[in-house]
């Protein structure tokens, strides 16, 4: 759990070579392909959103290639997709918003 919170600060702070190296990490250590590519999600929707609304897509399009091919071959579509969400420009505006409006509910 610790090196998924790493892996998503590291995307959120736009480093790609750290966000590849907590992966990695998660990988090693045995971290089910799927478990990561749904904290991928999440983190396309929360920390990117739509500053690139083609972040979720690719998260998304992650996750069904490792439904797909499982491990070791989807090790690299998990890096692809760490490496794009890490660059992509970020914007928490909507989540941001829905947190408020669900203050108020």
């Amino acid at each position: 759990m610790i090196l998924t919170v790493l892996v998503h600060k590291s995307i959120r702070g736009s480093d790609a070579d750290a966000s590849l190296y907590w992966l990695g990490r998660m990988l090693a250590g045995g971290d089910q392909p799927l478990y990561i590519a749904r904290r991928l999600i999440r983190t396309a929707a929360e920390d990117i959103g739509l500053a690139d609304p083609q972040a979720l897509q690719v998260a998304v399009a992650a996750f069904q290639a490792c439904h797909f091919l499982g491990m070791p071959e989807c090790d690299c579509i998990l890096a692809e997709c760490v490496a794009y969400l890490a660059k992509a420009p970020k914007s928490v505006a909507v989540y941001s918003a829905l947190k408020k409006v669900l203050l108020w509910l």
